[in-house]
């Protein structure tokens, strides 16, 4: 007799435990083996896109993210993973002072989660850094507009040196975020 063959589904389970069990090693090589079969399933994606988000590959987390996406897309735990993978990815690219790549990371969050205060925030700051001003004004505009306790942040990151700008007047910076 031929051996039974498991269901991606049965793979995804067994997989699942292993995650919360702590041996993400063992999740990997069940979805690796989900991964052989066809047609691919974006639940496999989706789950490697976690592990890899937990063990620190935010890279790789949103690669499998987005491939989970095209298969099922706007599947809401999938945007929410994929979007906290690409501000991991963001903060990478901040630590490395790659500013292009840090912008876009987060311009990929801001599509899939335009509630994301905080990326548009960021977003402010890696352009402004970039000596891209308006465009960083815009952000913060946008960050503002959605939670004004944002201003705060928004206030510190413009008084950076050699690279902002000094606003004396608090209520014309509000106004003027309000405006951007």
């Amino acid at each position: 007799m031929p051996p039974a063959t498991i269901s991606i589904e049965d793979l995804l389970v067994l997989a699942i435990g292993h995650v919360n069990a702590g041996q993400p090693e063992r999740a990997r090589a069940l979805c690796e083996q989900a991964l052989s079969t066809a047609p691919p399933h974006p639940a496999v994606h989706q789950l490697l896109a976690v592990i890899n988000l937990k063990q620190g590959d935010a890279d790789a987390a949103a690669s499998w993210a987005m491939t989970s996406l095209a298969l099922r897309p706007g599947h809401p735990p999938t945007v929410r993973v994929a979007a906290d993978a690409w501000f991991a990815v963001s903060l990478k690219r901040h630590d490395t002072s790659d500013l292009a790549d840090e912008a876009n990371a987060l311009r990929e969050v801001l599509r899939l989660a335009p509630e994301r205060v905080e990326a548009e925030v960021n977003l402010g700051i890696a352009l402004q850094e970039a000596g891209e001003i308006d465009e960083a004004m815009r952000a913060y505009g946008r960050a503002f507009r959605l939670r004004e306790d944002s201003f705060g942040r928004i206030a510190h990151a413009l008084a950076a040196p050699s690279t902002g700008r000094l606003w004396l007047d608090l209520d014309a910076l509000r106004a003027a975020l309000r405006a951007s």
